[in-house]
């Protein structure tokens, strides 16, 4: 089948097999590990065992076609007035709950919440290997799920100013990929990101996607 990019005969199986296949731990494309400016890497100047038990949460990357056949996944632009992470740019997701059965569960829950993505006609495939957010102290689980046919999503208004559907072929594109500086809360970082569609996708997100590529490259 080659790259898994377009909506080819079988492609969702192909999904799931490169998933299930996948060596673990994946290893992480470390152009998107953020690290101050001086080089230092910024994960290490947290020590995990000096923190709380890190709380769960799970994000979908919802694989499916658009209209040209071009696979893609959904990520949103959280609004510019919020209080919390605003205009960020992240895979939907969030906490787990106390009410969700599992990760997929929540995964599923929170792409409802947030792009009304229906969770019956999502097929959920496997997970990525869970990515530590020290400043917020998430365990974050990716979870990995295919739709047949491109969705009708809709941006849940309070929270998501827009959607933008990225490519699978994207994550393969060194033209999309480049090295930038960034701002978190207070703290001046430079990273590697996607760029694609006026928007900048770096941090725990740009990871995920890092290791989505990496799985499907060795499938």
């Amino acid at each position: 089948m080659g790259r898994i990019v377009r909506a080819e005969a079988g492609w969702e199986d192909a999904v799931s097999r490169a998933v299930g296949d996948s060596t673990r731990p994946i290893p992480l494309d470390e152009r998107f590990l953020p690290r101050n400016v001086d080089g230092e890497a910024f994960r290490g100047r947290y020590d995990r065992a000096s923190f709380p038990p890190a709380r769960a949460a799970a994000t979908l990357l919802a694989i499916y076609p658009d209209a040209t056949g071009r696979l893609v996944i959904p990520i949103t632009i959280r609004r510019d007035e919020l209080r919390a992470h605003a205009g960020e740019v992240s895979l939907p997701g969030g906490a787990v709950e106390a009410t969700d059965a599992d990760v997929e569960a929540a995964a599923l829950r929170e792409a409802w919440e947030e792009i009304a993505l229906e969770p019956a006609i999502v097929r959920v495939v496997g997970r990525l290997d869970p990515v530590w957010i020290p400043v917020s102290n998430f365990e974050l689980v990716p979870v990995v799920g295919t739709v047949a046919t491109r969705p009708s999503l809709v941006p849940q208004d309070s929270e998501v100013a827009a959607i933008v559907e990225l490519p699978l072929e994207a994550l393969h594109d060194e033209e999309v990929i480049g090295v930038e500086e960034f701002s978190a809360r207070g703290i001046t970082l430079r990273a590697g990101a996607y760029r694609y569609g006026g928007v900048r996708v770096w941090g725990a997100t740009a990871i995920t996607l890092g290791m989505l590529a990496r799985v499907l490259d060795d499938a």
